[in-house]
């Protein structure tokens, strides 16, 4: 008997469909309503199928998306559950990984994470040096290289499971949205904030590395929940006993809904609640900020002591735009103890225990130059 060849899928998903279901128009599982900010385009409904996809993303081998099926497979049930019956996961169970490690793929695995890759390769490249007086060095290129690689995508995916244990402390609630403007999302809908650092103008390569103080996760379930998961040492989100927080504001809605156009590529999603006026309207109140995730490369002279005084360095600090718009939502407010937070260096901005540091969007890199002899 011959061999049967294993079947690839070509259109592979970087937003689930499970997911872009929960979203769909009427709810009919199929299709989705979508608006293309390059295009300036609004559809009502278009096919599940078609939407926040590309061909072979994950590899033409079909090792990747076999196994980030089976990952989608296994979690569906546990974010189904949170807006189908208000149930959140059992704190520190086995659910409660598997909700936290379903978050971190979905950000690790979108084509925005792996354009910063490519993007901060082309800049390297491009970038001077007023310390060496030349151009920045390139041995950190092969290394990005590799990470976009489909064996990188494989690697990094597969080790995320690393990441979770510096999330589990977080706390995580519900958002009950009862105004009549629904929650939507884009082609890349966590939203990773910090409204901490946010107000303290603090910024060292990016405000939303995973394991920094103050960070906050905002992920829509479907047009009236939405899951947040944040630093309990900074923030409180309604009652002690609640676990689900009714949000009965607007403006909060549509702050939140603001932040999918800004940390997008080109797409927001949502269901047949979203008017065409109501996307517009957002579409060009976003124009007035910032977008997330450009990339940008300083270079910081490094001093020493008087006896390596023929020894200086440069730091090479590669990071990304933030989300800022001065975020202030209901029921959502820092604790006290937060105003006594100190700030002094790159250590103080971590969580306590945190074990992967600058691993989401900062990289640091000291480079040795010896001076030139007088």
């Amino acid at each position: 008997m011959a061999h049967q060849k294993k079947k690839i899928t070509k259109n592979q998903h970087f937003v689930p469909q499970f997911f872009q279901r929960f979203f769909s128009y009427e709810n009919n599982e199929k299709t989705i309503g979508m608006f293309n900010t390059q295009l300036n385009l609004f559809k009502s409904h278009v096919p599940i199928s078609s939407q926040l996809s590309s061909d072979y993303f994950y590899g033409r081998d079909g090792e990747l998306e076999e196994w980030l099926s089976k990952m989608e497979t296994d979690s569906a049930p546990i974010f189904r559950e949170m807006w189908e019956k208000e149930k959140l996961p059992i704190a520190k169970g086995l659910n409660h990984s598997k909700m936290l490690h379903f978050m971190i793929i979905l950000d690790l695995r979108n084509p925005i994470r792996f354009g910063i890759l490519n993007n901060f390769e082309q800049k390297l490249l491009t970038t001077k040096s007023k310390i060496s007086e030349g151009n920045l060095p390139t041995d950190m290129i092969p290394g990005l290289q590799e990470q976009q690689s489909d064996q990188g995508k494989l690697n990094s995916l597969k080790s995320t499971k690393e990441l979770v244990p510096d999330l589990i402390e977080l706390k995580y609630k519900l958002l009950k949205n009862t105004t009549p403007n629904p929650f939507i999302i884009s082609d890349n809908p966590l939203i990773l904030y910090n409204q901490f650092l946010e107000k303290r103008k603090w910024k060292v390569c990016s405000q939303r590395d995973y394991g920094l103080k103050g960070m906050q996760f905002f992920l829509p379930l479907n047009d009236s929940y939405m899951l947040v998961v944040y630093d309990h040492n900074i923030y409180k989100l309604g009652t002690k006993k609640q676990d689900i927080v009714t949000i009965d504001d607007k403006n909060s809605i549509d702050q939140l809904n603001l932040l999918q156009f800004l940390n997008s590529e080109t797409t927001v999603n949502f269901n047949h609640r979203a008017s065409k006026h109501y996307i517009e309207t957002l579409y060009e109140k976003s124009k007035k900020y910032k977008k997330a995730n450009n990339v940008s490369i300083d270079v910081h002279k490094m001093n020493f002591t008087k006896e390596s005084d023929n020894l200086s360095a440069q730091m090479i600090e590669m990071g990304v735009s933030d989300l800022n718009i001065n975020l202030t939502l209901q029921k959502l407010n820092f604790v006290s103890k937060s105003s006594a937070v100190k700030l002094k260096s790159i250590n103080d901005q971590y969580r306590k225990n945190i074990k992967f540091r600058g691993h989401t969007y900062a990289v640091y890199t000291f480079i040795p130059i010896m001076k030139k002899p007088q």
